[in-house]
């Protein structure tokens, strides 16, 4: 990105002053815990708010509010309802928006807040923020919410229908264990270790985690389709009710990539006042969840231009909306994009990029490809007679573990006795097994980017009764590295919709439409591309038994040992669609 703005930012001028465990009374009497940031000059000052249910006092948290505070900003710190020193029971994604409502009235009636308010979070963070924009509280100005997204079913717990296992374990039992548990990087081995990932049935995981039952986890397994219950969580229909500027940021690499363009995109078209649609911003950079800058993640170096400062450029958005500094960037594109390969930064006002072909890549083989050492080609030449299909045979008790991908559970697993790594890595281990089909194209002879949405098509037939289907890209380098790109993710019983179950008939080709993440990258001259296609990504998500049970309460016995056939013919070419962007 651009650093051309940075003498027009504010300095870091001030001396900083801390006032711990301020205490903000809500509506019922409870009372949140707010840790104050403030520059050592008198004030009152534009003021920064963002909420948290882990802990406020984290290494992190205050380095933001010190950064903040020495550039003339109020920064606040706020635990959510029910977490360490503030009052209440914590229950997620309830009581956020109207907690946050109050806790800002308190904000603007403080002395050193000169009633200018913008917010900021990451993840949960991000949440409390989308909550708190449906109640259209007066004295916010800007809102900046990072990583998160608008669908809770498809994105969050059930992704492409099939349950995300390590990431739903992490958020259930962390968030409403004891505070032992939940406390420290050795209480998150507690619950996201081998023993209690592999726990079946998914019912009682919970209480074999923590000895407990657990409503929110029970609660997410009773709704194993799209239903009331999710609905009432998306903060999709609450695009139309946002009237103040965004900032939103995201990763490649990060699970909700689709979604950040999605929520800039849906504001962009149903906010609430001028303002707002005219000034969404989003931002994209090659990072997962926990990343704001860097150039390393995963097995690959992003170069210097990943390692610009995130934090500058939200300095620059509240600058702009908040002490009302002309820091030029009202005249740039809303879009910011990283494309990885070239490593560079783009700046654009459209999504998908203007002049972007789709273009159908297909699967081909002699009926090998299992696996690195089959016959598996990918190219974009479609089947010109009937190729012999590929199977292979999954059990669920045996399942390709996650090395990398589009995930936010890396950094939560980093103390766990199982590692799943972040990104971009290799994912050449996985493509030596044999219930994996790999499809591997030519060197290309030129630079070839694909920049925006995915989609698969896949022409398949199962032997069971339900299966999964994992589908990713890669790319691979001259030394043989596959390292992964984008993945989408679909389980066959909800091939129709997410809001019912259609389980297979054995034996019956099926078309599966596989939604995956989008992505920005140019694949190089003298790289290949590679898709492969699996039936399972464990701990990313839970082992489909195939038995087309309840994923509640099915146990080991229920698990069915199936043949997945993936047909790529003239008459059912099983394909991938590439958003290709011209040189």
């Amino acid at each position: 990105m651009s650093t051309d703005f940075m003498d027009a930012l504010s300095q870091p001028d001030h001396e900083v002053r801390m006032l711990y465990d301020q205490r903000a009374p809500l509506r019922d009497g409870v009372e949140l815990s707010a840790d104050v940031y403030l520059p050592l000059a008198e004030g009152p000052w534009p003021t920064i708010v963002q909420w948290t249910p882990y802990e406020s006092t984290r290494d992190r948290f205050i380095a933001w509010g010190v950064w903040f505070a020495k550039r003339g900003y109020a920064a606040i710190v706020i635990d959510t309802r029910g977490r360490y020193e503030s009052d209440g029971e914590f229950v997620a994604w309830t009581r956020d928006g109207e907690d946050a409502y109050d806790s800002v009235d308190w904000v603007v009636k403080q002395p050193w807040s000169n009633g200018d308010v913008g917010t900021w979070g990451r993840s949960y963070g991000a949440i409390v923020q989308w909550q708190l924009a449906r109640l259209r509280h007066p004295a916010i100005r800007c809102m900046s919410p990072a990583v998160i997204c608008d669908d809770y079913y498809a994105d969050c717990h059930y992704l492409g229908g099939a349950f995300q296992l390590a990431l739903s374990v992490g958020a259930a039992m962390l968030w409403h264990s004891a505070m032992a548990i939940v406390t420290g990087p050795s209480a998150r081995d507690t619950v996201l270790n081998d023993r209690v990932l592999r726990h079946l049935p998914l019912g009682t995981l919970d209480e074999a985690a923590v000895g407990k039952p657990l409503e929110t986890w029970k609660n997410w397994l009773r709704h194993p389709n799209y239903d009331d219950y999710w609905r009432s969580l998306d903060h999709k229909h609450i695009y139309e009710h946002v009237d103040v500027p965004m900032l939103q940021q995201g990763g490649w690499f990060d699970a909700y990539p689709g979604a950040m363009m999605r929520q800039w995109q849906g504001v962009r078209e149903q906010g609430a006042t001028e303002l707002a649609r005219n000034n969404q911003r989003v931002l994209m950079g090659p990072w997962s969840h926990e990343e704001e800058s860097g150039r390393r993640i995963g097995d690959l170096d992003f170069g210097p231009e990943a390692e610009s400062s995130v934090r500058s450029h939200e300095l620059r958005f509240y600058d702009h909306w908040l002490k009302g500094n002309d820091t030029g960037m009202a005249a740039e594109p809303p879009i910011s994009l990283f494309t990885m390969g070239i490593d560079k930064w783009r700046h654009v006002h459209e999504w998908p990029l203007p002049g972007t072909t789709y273009q159908k890549w297909y699967l081909h083989s002699g009926g090998a490809a299992q696996s690195i050492d089959g016959d598996g080609v990918f190219s974009a030449t479609m089947p010109a007679r009937d190729e012999p299909s590929d199977s292979y045979r999954n059990d669920p008790l045996d399942p390709v573990p996650t090395i990398g991908g589009n995930n936010s559970i890396a950094t939560m697993m980093q103390n766990s006795s199982i590692q799943v790594g972040p990104g971009p890595s290799d994912q050449t281990p996985i493509e030596k097994r044999r219930d994996v089909l790999v499809y591997t194209s030519e060197v290309l002879a030129e630079d070839l980017e694909v920049t925006g949405p995915l989609e698969a098509v896949l022409y398949a037939s199962s032997d069971a009764r339900d299966c999964d289907f994992v589908l990713r890209l890669s790319d691979v380098h001259p030394d043989g590295r596959s390292i992964f790109v984008a993945e989408g993710i679909l389980r066959a019983r909800h091939r129709n919709g997410f809001e019912r179950t259609d389980l297979l008939e054995p034996g019956k080709m099926e078309e599966f439409r596989i939604r995956c993440y989008p992505t920005s990258m140019v694949f190089l001259k003298g790289h290949r591309l590679r898709v492969t296609v699996a039936s399972s990504s464990f701990p990313r998500i839970s082992s489909n038994l195939q038995s087309g049970g309840d994923i509640a309460t099915d146990t080991r016995a229920d698990a069915v040992v199936a043949t997945q056939t993936v047909f790529h013919t003239a008459q059912y070419p099983s394909h991938l669609l590439l958003p290709v962007v011209p040189a």
